[in-house]
């Protein structure tokens, strides 16, 4: 009985019940928002359409949760096209501090390993940015700019402290 909206659409904690049956859409680790709207073109990563669907907020949020994701889209946000990955990791590392028990190098390429094999990778799938591999560049996407009014409001707070 009920809902007059198609279970597409329905507001569920069950993933199942808002996807349609042989969609094609990968799975992530998060759950999907309300506002995700099922993309059966979309069936494998690199796909031009999935850059044309809008990221989830709930997966902004999770993406934002990692403080190296909110420098690097800070800095892709500035930059005027691609940047060499070098570059990215450097302001990665200048952002943030070196952990106690670390030199500079270790930490260096710790933040490089992340961003190469966890941090761009997701960034990328959510269409927030251009990775690519074999040129060794990242470059903003339009959707970066959905971004921007929350990474604003995080870096006004860090460096209100």
């Amino acid at each position: 009985m009920g809902s007059e909206q198609p279970p597409e659409s329905r507001s569920s904690d069950d993933d199942d019940a808002r996807r349609p049956a042989g969609s094609g859409e990968d799975r992530r680790d998060t759950e999907p928002s309300d506002r995700d709207v099922p993309d059966a073109s979309h069936t494998e990563r690199g796909d031009s359409d999935a850059r044309e669907r809008p990221v989830s907020v709930d997966d902004l949020f999770e993406l934002l949760a990692r403080p190296g994701n909110r420098y690097a889209l800070a800095y892709l946000h500035r930059a005027d096209g691609p940047v060499p990955y070098e570059d990215l990791v450097e302001n990665v590392v200048d952002g943030a501090d070196t952990p106690d028990g670390l030199s500079a190098a270790e930490f260096r390429d710790r933040v490089a390993t992340r961003l190469v094999h966890s941090n761009l990778p997701k960034l990328d799938d959510a269409g927030l940015v251009e990775y690519d591999r074999d040129d060794r560049t990242v470059r903003p996407t339009e959707s970066t700019a959905v971004a921007v009014p929350y990474l604003e409001l995080a870096m006004d707070q860090f460096s209100a402290e």
